[in-house]
């Protein structure tokens, strides 16, 4: 389904439609209804919202803008054709941010765009970030590369629909807003992005710096050992708690469409965001739940409908 018929549908999700033992969500949080997270589970490829709250409320995403950032700097290799081997110099503003410079680059340091962009997404990187950023944003502005890139970020935000969202920067170390329908949303692009998921599914990775130096990256995302889950990323920070965009995909069926009046093959695919929750652990157990839930939700959904009555959404065969 595109990222365009589902905004209607994400918007259904503000109404809140809780986890059935929401109140070990509760306990999970820490109780109040202010400290509850945001979360929104969905099938990808018919745009179903299986479980939703607070999936509107406007709170700190940390990294997890790194993920825009990586889908904006892929857009621009393929449209570009930028060499992926192309070696970047990194900027000076990477100073500005020690704690999650965890390739512990230096302003001047050599790195490749395709080792600075798998520390960008796999990582709670704001260093490799920075660099691709500056690397894209040059290509549009040579004399204020930052801005024009942030700019073109808020935009593809526009474009996709995510309408509650603006950032800050161009790296999850400067505190943007957003919201679980938003990231929700952006976690769907990703998927689509044969490049972004290709990065986002590897556990780990080995970067080279100058040449000489290497690092092995391991994937921030430890749901990536739970089976089916192929992404996409996991972040935590001081602001925005622990958050997750992870996608679990299964075997296609074979459901009946209304439009050849036959069956047809259709892709499976869940998107679980949540926002804001105190721990990591927590944060996996939350998301584990949404998608154990949410798998059964969907099959006794199947079994119920025939897709005639099926106007909100429109189903594509895979």
């Amino acid at each position: 389904m595109s990222i365009k018929s589902t905004i209607s549908a994400l918007v259904v999700a503000a109404g809140s439609l809780l986890l059935s033992n929401c109140a070990s969500i509760e306990e999970m949080s820490g109780g109040g209804s202010r400290e509850l997270p945001s979360y929104v589970a969905m099938e990808t490829n018919s745009g179903r919202i299986l479980y939703a709250s607070n999936a509107n409320i406007k709170r700190p995403i940390g990294m997890l803008s790194n993920v825009a950032t990586g889908l904006m700097v892929l857009d621009w290799v393929k449209s570009r054709r930028v060499n992926m081997d192309t070696m970047l110099t990194v900027p000076e503003t990477v100073i500005q941010w020690p704690r999650t410079n965890l390739l512990k680059l230096r302003p001047g340091d050599r790195i490749s765009l395709r080792d600075a962009l798998h520390s960008t997404i796999m990582w709670d990187d704001s260093a490799c970030a920075a660099t691709i950023a500056r690397a894209c944003g040059r290509d549009i502005s040579p004399s204020d590369p930052d801005d024009a890139f942030l700019a073109q970020l808020n935009q593809m935000a526009r474009t996709i629909g995510m309408s509650n969202t603006r950032f800050k920067g161009n790296n999850g170390a400067v505190v943007s807003y957003s919201c679980a329908r938003d990231m929700a949303l952006l976690g769907m692009y990703a998927i689509e992005n044969p490049g972004f998921q290709s990065i986002c599914s590897q556990r780990s990775y080995v970067a080279t710096i100058n040449g000489t130096r290497q690092q092995r990256i391991t994937n921030s995302n430890s749901m990536l050992s739970s089976s089916g889950i192929d992404g996409v990323k996991a972040a935590r920070s001081k602001s925005a708690g622990a958050c997750l965009i992870a996608s679990a995909k299964r075997a296609s069926v074979k459901l009946y469409n209304p439009n050849l009046n036959k069956q047809s093959t259709y892709a499976q695919r869940l998107l679980v965001v949540v926002l804001g929750m105190p721990s990591s652990q927590k944060r996996y157990s939350l998301a584990a739940g949404l998608l154990r839930d949410g798998w059964g939700a969907w099959e006794d959904w199947q079994k119920t409908n025939d897709f005639k009555d099926h106007n909100k959404f429109i189903i594509l065969p895979h």
